[in-house]
């Protein structure tokens, strides 16, 4: 039996979220494919173009455990769209940083990514784009301290 109090699934913020971020992940993932990249690839990528960064700092970034980032980052450098040097303020790491050639077809990406973004959320003003961000953008900043480093957790 059903009363007005019962959580509607099918409208709450969590299923449409989870419904939503499967959607968006299978549009990125088939534009991403075509452009030689996996979904991985390209956080890690997208991470390293705000700037240099270790490993460890990546994975935070990307919120995915920093022991899986490791395979990812070595594909970017056998594809030579990544760079690595050592940390001179901690030996243990190494500092990242997109090559020439990565930068190139990073830019070169932009505007296929707008076309993907323009066309995922063709249904919304940019006014509504720009609160729905904001709104995504404080949950995720509420959540991101409790979920890095999380065992089991973006595995």
């Amino acid at each position: 039996m059903s009363t007005s109090s019962d959580v509607k699934y099918r409208q709450g913020a969590s299923f449409l979220l989870a419904t939503l971020g499967r959607r968006a992940e299978r549009a990125w993932a088939t534009h991403l494919t075509g452009q030689g990249i996996t979904t991985a690839q390209f956080t890690a990528m997208a991470a390293l173009a705000e700037g240099e960064r270790t490993q460890a700092q990546v994975a935070t970034a990307i919120a995915v455990d920093p022991r899986n980032v490791g395979a990812t980052i070595r594909k970017l450098i056998e594809a030579r769209w990544v760079q690595a040097r050592p940390n001179p303020a901690d030996a243990r790491s190494r500092l990242l940083s997109l090559t020439p050639e990565g930068r190139q077809w990073w830019n070169d990406l932009q505007p296929g990514l707008r076309q993907g973004r323009n066309a995922f959320f063709h249904a919304l003003t940019p006014d509504e784009l720009t609160a729905l961000e904001a709104l995504l953008g404080k949950l995720d900043a509420s959540h991101a301290a409790d979920s890095i480093n999380v065992p089991g957790q973006y595995t």
